[in-house]
């Protein structure tokens, strides 16, 4: 039986910020049992979640099943490195049982039949769903939801976490989940993942099954992978891709970096935090080279075209009136595109995916190098700030270095560079590489981790 998570006020503690490695060993050398490890994460949602709001929905069976997998490894069966580890699952992903709502009042009474692929894959590798993630209304970038109150950043609750994938940053960011499963047609990945502190992995389209998912954006939206580290990220690949193929252990250390397009588009808290990145990526070997990707913002404004013209089709088929004001708005604009404005962002699109393997050839580099967002996580009601001296929107500029990939079909990452002096929330670096580079791309944010300022310690809460 599962239960909606409620809010209200709370003591706070952690539940666990150790890696998947060295859990694993712990269970599979009977130091720590898996109910010990579930229940800890149950205990830790209960404290945690009525400030915080990662979780929407519990599974009830999350124990029964830890009793389980703890019974495999008594016999000597060990699945893999998720075998009794404490996964979540956003809200647009169907889990059995589970109220599929896609944190929306349209699919209130919905109860999700079936597993999504991706869920099957999690409980065939042995991790074990505590339950399903608050979000953004339908998966549609927002800050807020009036239905099923979003997750708050746990470095700063005035401040946003992220959309859409907002509740899986939070779980992992408070150490309350090993593996967090999110959704990603704009950025909804790595987002959360640069605000809370986090690593957010978005691999092509299909390289996570999307079988059985909410699909609005079918030319943009993936399922990813958050985490505490990049390691722990690519662990979880390994155990639940289709083909995840060898791991790359030496990677060329090449990345371009789009100079102007930064400069242009930072604060200059962003351009510090960056340049100081930059300089221990350089010290530790990598080559940065400066340059450009040809059409790489028209690409970005138009995956927000495509975005806008998908989503519209798919709620041309809801009822709309149960929906948020938000929700409506963003039907009714979508209603205003015409052939010729939705055909010509396709093609903005498909030029910029000529576009970005043939930069990475030229430069000779592996990926492309840019902050993750232009700014640190703004208010949670704030519409525009300044940027060295000028009055920007929030939305669409914190677009400008995650949204390109969705336009392409690439994979891309976002990894911590530390923290913003000022706010104190953290700041990201993000990678994007061509689509079914994901190997080289996990390989060179490894690297590049190891580099950085270590990922900020757990949130003074």
């Amino acid at each position: 039986m599962s239960n909606l998570v409620r809010t209200g006020a709370t003591t706070v503690t952690i539940a666990s910020s150790r890696s998947i490695a060295a859990l694993h060993a712990e269970l599979a050398s009977g130091a720590m049992r898996v109910p010990s490890l579930i229940g800890a994460s149950l205990e830790a949602i209960a404290r945690l979640n009525p400030t915080y709001r990662a979780f929407s929905y519990l599974a009830g069976d999350a124990m029964t099943r830890a009793e389980g997998l703890q019974a495999e490894l008594d016999a000597g069966r060990i699945r893999g490195p998720l075998h009794g580890l404490a996964v979540s699952v956003k809200g647009s992903i169907p889990v059995a049982g589970l109220p599929w709502t896609e944190g929306s009042n349209i699919f209130r009474t919905r109860i999700a039949a079936h597993d999504a692929g991706i869920v099957q894959r999690v409980r065939a590798a042995g991790g074990i769903v505590l339950g399903t993630t608050t979000l953004s209304e339908l998966a549609m970038y927002g800050v807020t939801n009036a239905f099923e109150p979003m997750g708050l950043n746990p470095w700063d609750v005035s401040r946003t976490a992220g959309g859409s994938s907002t509740g899986g940053g939070v779980s992992s960011a408070l150490g309350i989940t090993q593996v967090d499963i999110g959704t990603d047609s704009g950025g909804s990945i790595r987002n959360p993942a640069c605000h809370c502190g986090v690593v957010g992995f978005m691999p092509r389209i299909g390289g996570l099954s999307i079988a059985g998912k909410a699909n609005h954006a079918p030319s943009l939206s993936t399922i990813g992978l958050i985490g505490r580290s990049v390691v722990d990220v690519e662990t979880a690949w390994d155990a639940l891709a289709d083909e995840p193929g060898a791991r790359i252990d030496a990677p060329r250390r090449r990345l371009l970096v789009l100079r102007e397009l930064v400069d242009t588009m930072c604060d200059d808290e962003t351009l510090a935090l960056f340049e100081a990145a930059c300089a221990r990526l350089a010290e530790a070997g990598f080559e940065l080279v400066d340059g450009e990707v040809p059409g790489w913002m028209a690409g970005e404004h138009a995956a927000g075209v495509v975005s806008l013209f998908e989503s519209g089709r798919a709620l041309a088929g809801m009822d709309i009136s149960l929906a948020s004001d938000g929700i409506r708005l963003r039907a009714a604009n979508a209603a205003k595109l015409d052939a010729v404005t939705v055909d010509a962002a396709r093609a903005a699109c498909a030029a910029l995916r000529r576009t970005l393997p043939a930069a990475l050839k030229t430069a000779g580099a592996g990926a492309v190098l840019t902050p993750t967002w232009p700014f640190a996580a703004p208010g949670l009601e704030t519409q525009s700030l300044e940027v060295r001296g000028r009055t920007v929107p929030i939305d669409p500029h914190r677009n400008c270095f995650v949204r390109a990939a969705n336009a392409v079909d690439a994979c891309a990452i976002s990894l911590p560079m530390g923290l913003y002096p000022g706010a104190r929330v953290p700041a990201g670096v993000h990678l994007t590489a061509p689509g079914g580079d994901e190997r080289l791309l996990l390989a060179l944010a490894r690297v590049a981790e190891g580099c950085l300022p270590p990922p900020p310690a757990l949130p003074p809460l």
